[in-house]
């Protein structure tokens, strides 16, 4: 086995708990009573075939003066316990299988949940360069072919071994030098097979895991776009991306599954020929019919050794072959499992700690710039927000409004300068307390495929929902009667993403979310997009007669929005051009003034 191999199975097995080490090694005992049961009953049959042709047997067994010294008394005692051992040997087989198994599939739970964890755990940026599909593919995917194609193989080669170990033991101790030409002959088959194929697999499952990645890239896009697919017909342009990426992937997904089994199914016949071309050459060569009675047992033996050592062995050698194939899947889920971890202070107690601002929020001298980009998307921003206010910013797409949001948001981090709060800047002991005050509602909104209560009470489990906080969330909203009115009321089912709700009612349950849990500043990001002149100013005004103390920054296009926002931020190629209200703005910035023009 390679070192490379070595390497990443070794830092796999890191990545588990203790408990799962412990439960590897609770293993051991199992495979070493099953391999052995089955030497007991090779052993048996041995004895019982040596009996048989009328030969001594040598050793004598223990308790053998307890067995009738008759040779028919004799072979029966031996039958009768060659078949009880038999039932024994292949139910410690069954309970070894049964843990394997159960351990494997309690491996695969705890790297998905490891996996899950790390990346739910990552910073903010770290998803402005990662593809979201490929996260999901890469966990769902990548984690359960490493449970298929590399634990289950462990569990294999550490059970396989310790039974092939003794079986083989016991045919030495029976056919010695004859028995040491076998195994010499087999290992060499076995690895000229294995290393001939090995290239292959791995090339196959590199290959499959790169094209299974795009196919499930085509179906997810067609899926979620599913309303563009039927208004522009593009029902057969995803057919023939699906096809051929499908018949790319084709040849490789039956090959990475078929290569793995070259090894195990050629050195099957291999070490049959090899078995009993060993056993009769003696008699073949020596052409005395009488020395057939001689290798009876040892045929026998051979035999009963070979029905016992073929599940085993197989399980050994495939569990190598699936474990060098396996190699690009442990790679794939290595990169998410070693993910750094972020910082995270347990000891603080975030609820006891309240650093909501009383006075002012800042941002003082920000600049920032996204990874891999060599171009700042902001330059020394300066804003002033004072606690309870309304503002808003607005400029081109792109001009740095969003960005700027998140550096206050404290999703992404300044490059320099910094947030301050009642004028102490924010560290990384606060963050978590700050962002708990803080909510953000974009234009496309992100529902679960679940029920409303769960939408507003996001990431709150059922039992420890407040429906009475749901309902005021939804009045502010301007939703509840909405709900009220609707057969199952808070029980019913938004569908994926909230598809059967219309793109108003999403951004209002979006809303509702940030009042449930208490929000003291809001960002509303094109929030209001989807909803009627009519109810955004009923919402804006139940915001402010209610939550009198909630700050609030508006990144709108829409002049109704902004027009009653105490200040103006204008934005232009990740600076602030110029601010002020409405009146100020419109006077002294041209391109302000022409912006609203245009509405």
């Amino acid at each position: 086995m390679s070192s490379k191999t070595i390497n990443l199975v070794g830092r796999l097995l890191k990545s588990l708990s203790k408990e799962r080490k412990l439960s590897l090694l609770a293993l051991f005992p199992f495979a070493i009573l099953t391999g052995l049961a089955d030497v007991l009953v090779v052993g048996l049959v041995s004895r019982m075939f040596t009996a048989l042709v009328g030969q001594e047997n040598r050793p004598t067994i223990p308790f053998s003066n307890l067995i009738a010294t008759d040779t028919f008394s004799k072979i029966l005692w031996l039958i009768g316990l060659y078949v009880f051992f038999n039932w024994i040997a292949s139910f410690l087989r069954l309970l070894l299988r049964g843990f394997q198994e159960k351990l494997r599939a309690s491996i695969f739970l705890e790297l998905s949940k490891a996996a899950q964890k790390k990346i739910l755990n990552q910073p903010y940026e770290f998803f402005l360069t990662s593809n979201s599909e490929e996260l999901s593919s890469k966990i769902l995917l990548n984690i359960s072919r490493v449970s298929e194609k590399l634990i289950r193989p462990i569990l294999q080669i550490v059970s396989g071994v310790f039974i092939v170990i003794f079986i083989f033991l016991a045919i030495l101790s029976f056919a010695k030098v004859t028995a040491f030409y076998l195994i010499i002959c087999l290992i060499m088959g076995y690895t000229i097979i294995s290393l001939s194929v090995t290239p292959l697999i791995r090339r196959a499952s590199k290959q499959r895991i790169i094209l299974e990645s795009e196919i499930n890239k085509v179906m997810t896009e067609s899926i979620s776009t599913i309303s563009d697919v039927h208004l522009t017909g593009s029902q057969k342009y995803f057919e023939k991306r699906f096809l051929k990426a499908g018949n790319k992937a084709f040849p490789f997904l039956w090959k990475a599954e078929t290569f793995p089994e070259f090894p195990r199914s050629l050195i099957e016949p291999f070490g049959i020929s090899l078995i009993f071309s060993i056993g009769l050459f003696p008699l073949i060569s020596g052409k005395n019919p009488s020395a057939f009675l001689e290798i009876i047992p040892f045929l026998a033996t051979i035999a009963v050794a070979s029905l016992k050592l073929t599940p085993p062995l197989q399980d050994l050698f495939r569990g190598i072959t699936d474990l060098r194939s396996g190699l690009p899947d442990v790679e794939e889920a290595l990169k998410l499992l070693e993910l750094p971890n972020r910082k995270i202070y347990k000891n603080e107690n975030y609820d006891s700690i309240d650093i909501t601002p009383s006075r002012l929020i800042e941002l003082k001298s920000a600049s920032y710039k996204y990874p891999n980009s060599e171009q700042f998307a902001l330059k020394n921003i300066n804003i002033s927000i004072p606690v309870g206010s309304k503002i808003a910013f607005v400029g081109k797409t792109g001009s740095g409004k969003t960005t700027t949001a998140n550096l206050i948001l404290n999703l992404l981090d300044a490059n320099t300068g910094g947030l301050f709060l009642d004028g102490k800047p924010l560290n990384n002991k606060n963050i978590k307390n700050w962002q708990k005050k803080c909510s953000y509602v974009p234009q496309s909104i992100n529902l679960l495929n679940n029920d409303i209560r769960s939408n507003v009470a996001y990431g709150v489990d059922d039992e420890n929902v407040d429906n009475n906080r749901v309902w005021n969330s939804l009045k502010v909203a301007q939703l509840h009667n909405f709900v009220k009115n609707l057969p199952n009321g808070l029980e019913t089912k938004v569908g994926e993403n909230g598809v059967r709700l219309s793109g108003g009612q999403r951004q209002r349950i979006a809303i509702a979310r940030a009042f449930y849990r208490d929000t003291k500043f809001l960002v509303l990001d094109e929030a209001t997009s989807s909803l009627d002149n009519i109810t955004e100013s009923d919402l804006m005004n139940e915001l402010r007669n209610i939550y009198k103390d909630l700050t609030i920054i508006i990144i709108a296009h829409r002049i109704s929005t902004i027009r009653g926002c105490e200040n103006i931020y204008e934005f232009e190629n990740g600076e602030i051009k110029a601010y002020g209200n409405y009146q100020e703005l419109f006077i002294k910035s041209d391109s302000f003034k022409l912006l609203t023009s245009k509405k």
